[in-house]
């Protein structure tokens, strides 16, 4: 059996994460609130400052989760950020 190269932990800059969210979300423009999780490279980014989600609309396809206050879009989380999970090793 064919040895997988280990996982690369990558911890890229906040240009990076907003570069990469912007491949694949429009982005609104006015301040963003980043929160990037290395270990499931998840990139979670806030509308507004504090945000109490009502409701989430998925589109598990793209790996991206909507999360909405009523009928105001006030959360992003993209999963698979920078394609670091393509790499992971299977247990």
């Amino acid at each position: 059996m064919a040895q997988r190269e280990p996982r690369r932990i990558v911890f890229p800059t906040r240009d990076e994460l907003l570069a990469a969210a912007r491949e694949r979300v429009d982005l609104p423009p006015g301040k963003l609130w980043l929160d990037y999780q290395d270990d499931v490279d998840t990139l979670y980014v806030r509308l507004k400052e504090k945000t109490h989600p009502t409701h989430s609309k998925s589109n598990l396809d793209e790996m991206i989760v909507f999360d909405y206050e009523g009928e105001e879009l006030v959360g992003i989380e993209i999963m698979d950020i920078t394609g670091q999970l393509k790499y992971a090793n299977p247990r």
